[in-house]
């Protein structure tokens, strides 16, 4: 089978990581296809292999030439294998296998679900034999595909302990109790401890069907969940104890199977990360940054699947403008920002905020000192992103586990939510200006800026977050296939 290798840099660019010399383990990664997935599973593949073991990244061709790896180079020992589904993908000049929209998503299962023969193939004929598939939740198929050739697996998550908590145990997710969107508004009878993480009932109406309704797979998404849960020997969370350590603790509980965090993954070298054909390009947004003041700034951005309607782009823009605050908008709009942005909104405020269309070189920016706070979709990569750099956080979500992650992090006090319309869920200008202006600059906001620089020392920390990996890769070395 074709292997697609990458020229490796010096490893100070990525991550000094003693190198491991006893038995090398030979480690899988099958992600599912969205950019979410993906770049969380980039970050713990490049680790475990600059640990000295050998991993082999499984995805479609089109996927693994769309890797997020302008950080840096990918290390030798991480080999890029393309596995090509039997079933056609819907792919269009306006949508790929990472960013897909709502209604291609069952059409992109049905894809996905038909790598199960070249999973199979390559694990068959790998050399060296794999020890280990860390799989997502989408390819349920994968478990029993890998026991049957005596590869161990382990279920890798990239959403956190509380959300996968609140779902459930593995028969609640095949078979489920809840049969209605009112049963997602309150936390479920297994969570033995008082939290406010559920879902609110025009968020429980969006995501029951997606959630639990079987789709043009023919299986749901707890299904998934659920059975990979089940079948796997082990399931790891890009989460760590220092934030989560309640809701861990409660899936060893309730999966009645190992259960380990795998640490945050905290970016290196941030202003590294533009390539150098960027630099010159985006010179002029950090000579912008530069000349405010220190944590004055608010970052906006709702990542690379969430679409922003007309309505909720002008209510945005709206509170940018009435907080009187300065912001960095990294905004998405398919036929540009004159389109849909109010009229002489950037006029007006051109001299303390600056959009910017498409693709930004978010690391770099959240590292910036003059940034200070981050107005984000809440989804799990973003946020904990945003606690790396010790931002207090604005939170603003809108689907998937993005309410809950809300939930939670207002919980901990990291963070306040803009607040929404009891019945339908919108949010309004005035809402999210004075939400800002209370995170940002005002004396009750304190408390969200103390606290998120707490966690910075951790969550920022690559140290701490490294020793994660280095346990996790130990259990993987001491369980390996016999």
């Amino acid at each position: 089978m074709l292997l697609l290798a990458r020229q490796a840099v010096p490893i100070q660019t990525l991550l000094v990581i003693e190198m491991a010399t006893d038995s090398p383990l030979h480690v899988a990664f099958l992600p599912w296809l969205a950019g979410g997935h993906l770049t969380p599973y980039v970050g713990l593949a490049t680790r475990i292999a600059l640990l000295g073991h050998r991993v082999s990244f499984l995805s479609t061709p089109p996927n693994l030439l769309r890797l997020p790896t302008s950080d840096s180079h990918l290390p030798p020992l991480l080999h890029l294998v393309p596995l090509t589904p039997s079933v056609q993908a819907p792919v269009s000049s306006t949508s790929d296998l990472t960013d897909s929209t709502e209604h291609l998503r069952p059409l992109l299962r049905c894809a996905f679900d038909s790598l199960s023969g070249p999973l199979a193939d390559f694990l068959s004929s790998a050399a060296p034999p794999v020890d280990w598939l860390l799989c997502d939740y989408a390819p349920y198929w994968a478990v029993p595909v890998a026991r049957s050739l005596n590869v161990r697996t382990a279920f890798l998550s990239v959403f956190g302990a509380a959300v996968l908590g609140f779902f459930g145990p593995p028969d609640e997710l095949i078979r489920p109790r809840r049969l209605a969107p009112e049963d997602l508004t309150a936390a479920p009878d297994w969570v033995p401890f008082p939290t406010s993480v559920a879902f609110r009932l025009p968020e429980a109406r969006t995501a029951f069907g997606p959630a639990f309704g079987p789709d043009a797979s023919g299986v749901s998404e707890t299904y998934r969940f659920g059975v990979t849960i089940r079948e796997c020997d082990l399931v790891a969370i890009r989460s760590c104890v220092e934030l989560e350590a309640e809701w861990l603790d409660l899936l060893k509980d309730i999966y009645g199977k190992t259960v380990l965090p795998v640490g945050h993954f905290p970016p290196v070298a941030p202003k590294e990360s533009v390539a150098a054909d960027n630099l010159k390009e985006w010179a002029g947004a950090f000579e912008w940054l530069d000349k405010r003041a220190h944590g004055s700034v608010v970052y906006v951005a709702f990542g690379s699947e969430v679409r922003l309607n007309r309505e909720q782009v002008r209510e945005i823009a709206r509170g940018l403008e009435l907080s009187g605050l300065p912001f960095f908008w990294a905004l998405r709009w398919p036929n540009g920002l004159a389109e849909v942005l109010p009229e002489g909104f950037e006029d007006r405020t051109a001299d303390r905020g600056m959009v910017c269309q498409g693709w930004v070189p978010q690391v770099s920016i959240l590292s910036h000192p003059a940034v200070g706070g981050s107005m984000t979709h809440s989804g799990w990569g973003s946020v904990t992103e945003g606690m790396q750099f010790g931002l207090a956080l604005i939170l603003v979500p809108m689907i998937f586990d993005q309410a809950l992650n809300a939930r939670l992090f207002e919980e901990k006090g990291v963070g306040k939510e803009v607040p929404r319309n009891d019945k339908d869920g919108a949010f309004d200008g005035i809402g999210i200006s004075e939400t800002l202006r209370l995170v940002m600059v005002e004396e009750g906001g304190k408390g969200y800026r103390a606290r998120s620089k707490e966690l910075k020392s951790v969550l920022g920390s690559k140290e701490v977050q490294d020793s994660y990996v280095t346990k996790f890769v130990e259990h993987l070395k001491s369980h390996r296939p016999a």
